[in-house]
């Protein structure tokens, strides 16, 4: 099996440190830096390093797209002649409907696109940060559609698995954006809005840790997180502005004294905490 992976990131790297023995395949890598396929070579990390995408996806049974989502179609959109037919797409992109319907567009008959989304990173990126323990137990989400084979799913699940993935889920395209939106990107929007906030540059000695907790994903990539956010702006504003009201019935109540409805709405929460900490033990 000849697997092709686009782009060597710390998502397409870290992959790429755990697919080795899988269906004893040959790992062929695409990189727009030289250097970082020189040093994934030198690692033993991958096969075949190609500084031509088309060259890399060419023969490929399994092409993982580790770019941008735009990126990710458009490679696949400038390089279909070089896709054989019966090929399995996946990626690692945070929208999943964008990629799903653009890629619609884009593909004849006989090679499958099956979304794909691991639910793991860090706060750095780049291929130098990619590490073997990446997926360890961490979910990795699916989003096939009617038009997949069984087989070619399967064989996605399989390889979520041999990384080390520990929940596979399956959901649709438009589910995984609705829910992504709240449990991934509203949390960057917060961190931003926290640190866009100029009280932020009088407190450096007046936070025991909440302040550090609450802005750790706002040291953010600028380029990818915007336009994630645009390609999944529906579902996104929808979160945004359900967070405004929540902050809206807390700011009634402290303006009004009120703090039975505070301790309401504390309580609420915490247990609702509570019981998401139980479900995900």
């Amino acid at each position: 099996m000849k697997i092709s992976i686009i782009g060597l990131g710390l998502i397409g790297g870290s992959i790429a440190r755990r697919l080795r023995g899988f269906h004893e395949c040959r790992i062929a890598a695409y990189n727009r830096t030289e250097e970082i396929l020189r040093l994934a070579e030198q690692d033993g990390v991958i096969d075949e390093a190609f500084s031509n995408p088309g060259d890399a996806m060419d023969g490929a049974d399994l092409i993982i797209l580790c770019l941008y989502p735009q990126l990710n179609v458009d490679m696949v959109k400038n390089n279909i002649s070089r896709i054989k037919k019966g090929a399995v797409i996946t990626d690692v992109s945070g929208v999943k409907t964008f990629m799903v319907r653009e890629l619609k567009k884009i593909l004849p008959e006989g090679i499958d696109f099956i979304g794909a989304h691991p639910m793991a990173g860090r706060e750095v990126g780049g291929y130098k940060s990619s590490t073997d323990t990446l997926f360890n137990n961490a979910s990795f989400l699916i989003t096939p559609t009617k038009d997949n084979k069984p087989e070619n799913i399967a064989l996605v699940r399989e390889m979520a698995e041999y990384i080390g993935c520990k929940h596979i889920v399956a959901t649709t395209p438009e589910e995984h954006d609705e829910i992504i939106a709240y449990t991934s990107q509203l949390m960057h929007v917060v961190a931003v809005a926290l640190c866009d906030n100029p009280m932020i540059e009088r407190s450096t000695f007046f936070s025991a840790g909440s302040l550090r907790d609450c802005t750790r994903v706002a040291k953010i990539n600028e380029v990818m997180w915007s336009e994630l956010f645009v390609e999944n702006k529906d579902a996104l504003v929808k979160r945004i502005r359900e967070m405004e009201a929540s902050l809206e019935k807390m700011a009634v109540a402290v303006e009004n004294g009120d703090r039975n409805e505070l301790e309401n709405i504390m309580r609420h929460a915490c247990a609702q905490k509570l019981k998401w900490l139980e479900e995900k033990a």
